[in-house]
């Protein structure tokens, strides 16, 4: 189920590649096969970056972590919590539109955490 919902949310979004990452690193589901040796180890990375950034949220009184945006030289990277335990990641193309992918999100959000939550 979170592949087909992971691919359509990539695609609407215009991103390469879209997963579900738990806080502990372990990849829960990307939505490329392909990619799938590359996103285990990236999910590791991702949610040390994704727990730093939700330690530092809290920590400076801006209340809990709903997303973040990162900018990089090939794109950018939209993390978005789903429960306190999963978070998604879409690494979007250079000419994709963040509001875009953060309203795409919003849509699939719903179906997801409801996977997530049974």
């Amino acid at each position: 189920m979170f592949q087909s919902i992971l691919a359509t949310l990539a695609t609407r979004a215009g991103a390469r590649w879209a997963m579900i990452a738990g806080t502990d690193g372990v990849l829960l589901e990307t939505n490329s096969e392909d990619f799938r040796a590359e996103a285990e180890g990236l999910a590791a990375e991702y949610a040390a970056l994704f727990r730093t950034a939700r330690k530092a949220a809290g920590e400076t009184a801006m209340g809990e972590l709903k997303g973040s945006l990162l900018f990089t030289a090939q794109g950018k990277i939209v993390f978005q919590t789903l429960t306190p335990d999963y978070f998604l990641i879409l690494a979007l193309e250079p000419e994709s539109y963040a509001g875009k992918a953060f309203f795409e999100i919003s849509r699939a959000s719903g179906s997801l955490e409801e996977e997530l939550v049974y």
